[in-house]
């Protein structure tokens, strides 16, 4: 048994261990819990413009991708990198990018980065490219006109 002396009082007292075995977890919660039952000053109006959801598929559907993400690129960088740090650099770069991609296309790819370059360097998969929004657009060109 644990004991101890009341410094105040000079009594001998037991001190009580919390167990699992001797503390219940839910009468504690209730006893000493906090209970809000104040009306709630959150304003629903704001729900859905604030919901994650919400943003990562308007996201999606808008396409417009963040200002600082750049297209996938495979090339030889051995003119550009010249040591293990820019490398290294190089590298958490092309990760931290491949995390601004939606949600949705990181699946598609296993969320593996090397998945989305094997598939950028197949030509035959330009179409659905731009369709993930990872190609631009097919530029439209007309034929010039001779003025009469």
């Amino acid at each position: 048994m644990n004991t101890y002396i009341d410094k105040e009082t000079g009594e001998l007292m037991e001190l009580l261990l919390r167990t699992e075995n001797n503390y219940d977890r839910d009468e504690a919660s209730y006893v000493h819990g906090l209970k809000c039952e104040d009306p709630s000053l959150a304003q629903q109006q704001f729900k859905e413009e604030s919901d994650i959801n919400v943003i990562v598929a308007r996201f999606g559907i808008s396409g417009i991708m963040p200002e600082n993400f750049g297209m996938p690129t495979s090339s030889d960088f051995t003119e550009t990198v010249s040591d293990y740090h820019t490398a290294l650099n190089m590298v958490r770069q092309a990760d931290e990018d491949f995390m601004l991609l939606p949600a949705n296309v990181r699946e598609r790819f296993r969320n593996d980065p090397q998945h989305l370059m094997d598939f950028m360097e197949n030509p035959a998969n330009l179409a659905e490219a731009r369709e993930l929004k990872l190609a631009r657009p097919e530029e439209k060109v007309e034929p010039i006109r001779d003025p009469e």
